[in-house]
């Protein structure tokens, strides 16, 4: 494919999400991926330098375009066409990286994990040890969306993922994500969840295990790509039931299809932004971009990323990201150095003001000379965090001369990055106003920040209250 046919091409595709297929002149896929935005996507095509895209490119004559209603519907699409077809670049290009699968066990009470290596006989940690079978869906390109898609699905479809039983409801019961029984070393009598049997009558509890494998069995559905044909045996359902006259249970049908509809229309699941190469001899590019922006003479060569999270005050934690500028085959690309992450147990007093929590966090970060200074430093937060961040470089000598800039990244109401606040600008700059390539990479840094900080949060709140759950499900 030429890259006059590729520019054709990218015009006329369309704005949606979906799925994009490279043909060859068999008419056969070469590469089939997902987008939330397919003309960006196929766009950034006629950019790379990879010599294996490069190389696919070459042997593609057109490209198929299959538009989905969200990003959900084209994770699962994109699965179930990989499975068909098989694509060789698909598995050529996912360099060390592993296709993703859905894990079901056959346990009296289903668990859900998500897997590398699907074999039909698994051990998985949350098995008993007398149940060994497990069946799977997939493949899946991006865990990160897939796991996210599933903490989507657990709010209506709820399942256990705990380890081991317990005396008491866990966590997840009282958030509405467990049906509660299915855990407990003595399960407790839910009038909703027994059925009659033999063994009630003569004094025992039996629950009815309907409703938690339909649950799963639902999940299943979603994942193999029968979302329509759910809605409408759960529509069918919800008719049955009004004619009954069981009111109370047709209402909450009608709410959980309405939630899945919900879901499918708004979730945007796909938040692992891809990393933008940077040609050194490409005046566009990122780092250009960002030298002009903070209006500084030299690049951001190593940019941090901070964030705190905490509820009420309580368990208060702060994180620390880093990302630096890497070379690569002649490319230089932006990329978390994890070995650099930092994480910060909160002890202020005022651990329910984020401003006061962003202070702490950066004096103990400076307290440190030893670690790689910042030529950029990305705060979350408004105008407060932004000035916080300046009072606190200003406190260390040895800061001054160095002049680190500072950005405050803003988020709206629906909690997506909105606008940017930089030290000697009155005014807020819109995201929307700023290149692609460096709003993308603005978004990515702070949200690996939160991230990490509802990371380590959620940890130390398990410790507290010694809940275990497993890291591999959702």
């Amino acid at each position: 494919m030429r890259d006059s046919q590729l520019k054709t091409v990218t015009k006329t595709a369309p704005r949606s999400s979906g799925i994009y297929l490279f043909m060859d002149s068999k008419n056969k896929p070469l590469y089939i991926g997902k987008a939330f935005n397919l003309r960006n996507r196929i766009k950034s095509y006629a950019k790379t330098k990879d010599a294996r895209i490069q190389k696919m490119l070459s042997m593609a004559k057109k490209i198929d375009f299959i538009r989905t209603g969200s990003e959900i519907e084209a994770l699962i699409l994109e699965s179930q066409y990989i499975k068909k077809h098989k694509p060789a670049f698909n598995i050529m290009m996912r360099d060390d990286k592993q296709f993703g699968f859905v894990g079901f066990t056959n346990d009296k009470f289903s668990k859900i994990f998500i897997t590398h290596q699907p074999v039909k006989i698994t051990k998985h940690k949350t098995q008993s040890p007398k149940t060994q079978t497990a069946k799977f869906v997939g493949p899946f390109t991006d865990i990160g969306a897939l796991k996210t898609t599933l903490r989507y699905l657990r709010r209506i479809f709820p399942y256990c993922t705990c380890r081991q039983t317990h005396h008491n409801f866990c966590l997840n019961y009282h958030i509405g994500k467990c049906p509660g029984f299915c855990c407990l070393k003595q399960q407790k009598p839910n009038p909703q969840l027994i059925t009659a049997s033999a063994e009630s009558r003569k004094g025992g509890t039996t629950y009815n295990l309907q409703p938690y494998r339909k649950n799963i069995k639902d999940i299943k559905d979603i994942l193999s790509g029968k979302k329509t044909l759910l809605l409408k045996k759960l529509e069918k359902e919800m008719v049955t039931l009004g004619k009954k006259q069981e009111f109370d249970k047709a209402i909450e049908l009608r709410g959980k299809i309405e939630k899945i509809k919900r879901v499918f229309e708004n979730a945007r699941i796909i938040q692992n932004i891809p990393y933008y190469d940077i040609s050194n001899n490409h005046n566009e590019g990122t780092l250009l971009e960002l030298k002009k922006i903070l209006r500084i003479k030299q690049p951001s060569r190593h940019i941090e990323g901070y964030d705190v999270a905490n509820i009420q005050g309580k368990y208060a934690v702060g994180a620390m990201v880093v990302f630096t500028l890497q070379q690569s085959s002649g490319q230089a690309n932006y990329k978390p150095d994890k070995n650099e992450y930092r994480k910060f147990k909160i002890y202020s007093k005022q651990s329910s003001d984020d401003t006061a929590m962003l202070k702490e966090v950066l004096t103990r970060r400076f307290n440190h000379p030893e670690w790689p200074l910042p030529d950029l430093i990305i705060v979350d937060g408004g105008k407060a965090q932004l000035s916080a961040a300046l009072k606190v470089i200003s406190n260390f000598k040895f800061l001054i001369s160095k002049q680190i800039p500072v950005i405050a990244l803003t988020k709206d109401e629906k909690h997506r990055g909105s606008k940017i606040f930089i030290a000697g600008k009155k005014t807020a700059i819109p995201l929307s106003r700023l290149p692609t390539s460096v709003k993308n990479l603005l978004i990515q840094i702070n949200s690996e920040a939160h991230r990490f900080a509802i990371g380590y949060y959620r940890n130390l709140h398990r410790k507290k209250f010694k809940i275990k759950t497993p890291t591999s499900g959702a």
